[in-house]
């Protein structure tokens, strides 16, 4: 079991109120808003943190990806990019 199936092991057993900070934690290091794929729609909808919560709701243009670079990205062992286009890294690992 790698880095990140052993957190997403963990937050899944975990109250809901710890999950959200766990969450709000993951987000304040996340970068999508950075990125230059991420644009006004997800903005307006104030979405970010994709490779935990999926991909966006928004008409997406793939410019460039900042996912490698993310702080959440080595805390949680993550293999993909693009999130915001493909899913979360649960889904792209199909778990």
């Amino acid at each position: 079991m790698d880095r990140y199936e052993e957190m997403a092991q963990k937050m899944a057993g975990m109250p809901e109120d710890e999950l959200k900070k766990t969450v709000s934690s993951l987000m304040a290091r996340c970068i999508c808003g950075k990125c230059p794929t991420y644009n006004d729609c997800m903005k307006g909808k104030k979405e970010a943190l994709f490779c935990a919560l999926g991909k966006s709701a928004c008409a997406i243009t793939k410019k460039a990806c900042l996912c490698p670079a993310c702080p959440v990205t080595s805390m949680l062992g993550l293999k993909h990019g693009y999130y915001c286009i493909k899913g979360s890294e649960k889904e792209l690992r199909g778990l």
